[in-house]
């Protein structure tokens, strides 16, 4: 065989992770069930050289959709149906969590103890820590590995608007009339209703009474009649922030301003509300999670992402996918060199800590039949 540059190339990534570079890269590429971000090629690349085997895309385009891609195949299952099924899947943790591992779509990875939890950490002593995200319902083997986190919490222009007075009074900040008509809210489909059930003071993550319900209802409508702006993305909130249009702007994260702020605007951040039904939080962090696809085609070489999904080219492709991003290996060993310092303070990364440790983790919105239909209109009420 004709050693070509590209030999030479794969060869020498393997080697920087560890792994042997001299097995024949598979002719056709296994399928990344994912959302669309995921589809950048220095990610897609990174997972070649660990797994040695190519990865395409295979867009998920919520996770809603992830149940139906990945039902078990009928026992007289074709070859092709067997090659179109995911290798790997990612999804966000709750729906992994709560969803596709109860439904058995996921295999866990260490039922059988050759997984044991992950040893690092989304920031110093933030709790919970992620081996009990990671813990099975049946036992304490791992759903999935994280890899990337965002905020929900509040985008602010520091100038203008009080963190401390968000610490202290929490998301009741909005209804003071200085705000009236200064805010944004971002219709994020999977994380303005629950910031919205937290400005109501209703707790998103369990069923509610139906006085609650009522109080929602009238919080909603309040809400959205005040606010200036309903963006339709993260991207056109923090612009309207940047023009001065608006002091504050929810649901809005680290990731969401990163741009912004690597264009000279520090004076933008992220605050976390300090009072609210959460044990004290009126905010939550929303974490991606790779998992393992039952009936999985060639699992070893899913499995050798698991093994290396803390490796530099991983993470360093993780924290850049679709613009500047937190990525769950960044407080990991080795990884410090990941980020320049330009972009570790528009990620502001050295406050992780604090803002991480008084978010409470997502969890599923019980009630998003019911209420979602409510946000819906209020926000058509106001067009």
């Amino acid at each position: 065989m004709t050693i070509t540059r590209r030999h030479l190339m794969a060869f020498g990534a393997g080697l920087a992770l560890g792994i042997p570079g001299t097995r024949a890269l598979a002719s056709a590429p296994l399928h990344l069930l994912a959302p669309a971000a995921y589809g950048e090629a220095a990610f897609l690349s990174s997972l070649k050289v660990v797994a040695r085997t190519g990865f395409d895309l295979q867009p998920l385009g919520g996770d809603d959709d992830a149940l139906a891609l990945l039902n078990p195949l009928p026992p007289g299952a074709t070859a092709a149906q067997r090659a179109a099924r995911p290798s790997l899947v990612i999804a966000a943790h709750p729906w992994l969590r709560g969803i596709l591992w109860p439904e058995g779509a996921v295999d866990p990875l260490g039922k059988d103890g050759s997984a044991p939890a992950s040893d690092f950490e989304l920031a110093p002593g933030l709790r919970p820590g992620l081996a009990e995200l990671e813990i099975g319902l049946e036992g304490h083997y791992l759903v999935g590995r994280p890899l990337r986190f965002e905020l929900a919490a509040v985008g602010v222009d520091s100038r203008r608007v009080s963190v401390s007075a968000l610490d202290d009074i929490g998301l009741s900040l909005i209804d003071d009339p200085v705000l009236s008509g200064r805010y944004g809210l971002v219709a994020d489909a999977r994380s303005l209703l629950p910031m919205a059930m937290l400005y109501c003071g209703l707790d998103p993550f369990r069923l509610q009474l139906d006085s609650e319900l009522r109080r929602f209802e009238a919080g909603a409508h309040r809400l959205l009649e005040r606010a200036a702006v309903v963006a339709a993305t993260p991207a056109e909130a923090v612009a309207a922030l940047a023009e001065g249009r608006i002091d504050l702007a929810l649901p809005l994260g680290l990731g969401a301003l990163a741009a912004a702020r690597l264009a000279g605007n520090p004076h933008l951040g992220v605050a976390v509300p300090g009072r609210g039904p959460l044990a004290g939080r009126a905010a939550f962090y929303i974490l991606d999670m790779l998992a393992l696809p039952i009936q999985c085609p060639q699992p070893e070489a899913a499995r050798a992402i698991f093994a290396a999904i803390n490796s530099q080219p991983i993470v360093s492709a993780l924290a850049h996918l679709g613009g500047l991003c937190p990525a769950a290996g960044l407080m990991a060993p080795g990884n410090a060199d990941v980020l320049s310092g330009a972009e570790r303070q528009a990620l502001d990364f050295e406050a992780w800590p604090r803002l991480l440790g008084r978010c409470a983790a997502m969890a599923l919105v019980p009630e998003r039949r019911r209420l979602q239909p409510v946000l819906d209109a209020a926000i058509a009420a106001r067009k």
